[in-house]
């Protein structure tokens, strides 16, 4: 069933003859996805925008589902671009969005890291080895606090031994505020965890502490 901010953005692109990729309606949608009542003020602003302010937001919806899970050359500029997108968005729509940009994590690329990721999002933690106390979902929006990493990891790590030929992966990681005490921590393979590490922090240097990241695994 088409979410309705998505289903009214495709219906104001063809009242003004542009085309909307579905990816791109779905990408606006997805921001706005625990608003609840919130996405009817939504909805009723986009189907009473004028011509001029349409184009706008198809210009802009096309600018959010711009980060296509390349963490590569140009990775910085296209999670930029996003963030600048859904901050006008939602302006132009008086909405109230839950992130601020989103991470993709290739799991053709990193499947260990991605793995470890979808496990702990979804209550299955680890620490050094399955957890089976610890069935808390972890978080896929987290605030970044690059400062607070160094301090996040002595926590994380505490009392897990390293290992040889393998590195000791943290999710959430501790770039960010939510993580440190109680992460999951699993051993990977050092290429994977240090891959997706390196493309996660490139992707997203020079954002401000606070930035909502939500992480996808594609």
């Amino acid at each position: 069933m088409t979410h309705p901010i998505a289903e009214a953005l495709e219906k104001a692109a063809a009242r003004v003859g542009r085309s909307l990729s579905h990816d791109a309606a779905e990408a606006v949608a997805d921001m706005y996805h625990s608003v609840g009542h919130g996405t009817e003020q939504v909805v009723k602003n986009i189907a009473e925008a004028d011509e001029r302010h349409a184009h706008e937001l198809i210009t802009l919806a096309q600018k959010v589902a711009k980060n296509d899970g390349k963490t590569g050359r140009g990775s910085r500029k296209r999670v930029r671009t996003q963030r600048d997108a859904r901050s006008k968005i939602d302006q132009a729509l008086g909405g109230t969005r839950e992130y601020d940009v989103e991470m993709v994590v290739d799991s053709s690329k990193y499947p260990e890291s991605a793995q470890h990721i979808r496990e702990a999002q979804r209550g299955i933690n680890s620490r050094g080895g399955p957890d089976p106390r610890n069935k808390t979902l972890q978080p896929s929006i987290l605030r970044i606090d690059t400062d607070g990493a160094d301090k996040n990891r002595l926590a994380s790590l505490r009392g897990i031994l390293t290992r040889s030929g393998k590195d000791r992966d943290e999710y959430p990681p501790a770039m960010f505020m939510e993580g440190g005490t109680g992460a999951s921590v699993k051993y990977i393979d050092p290429s994977d965890n240090q891959g997706s590490g390196s493309a996660m922090g490139n992707a997203l240097r020079g954002l401000p502490k606070g930035t909502r990241v939500k992480i996808t695994v594609r």
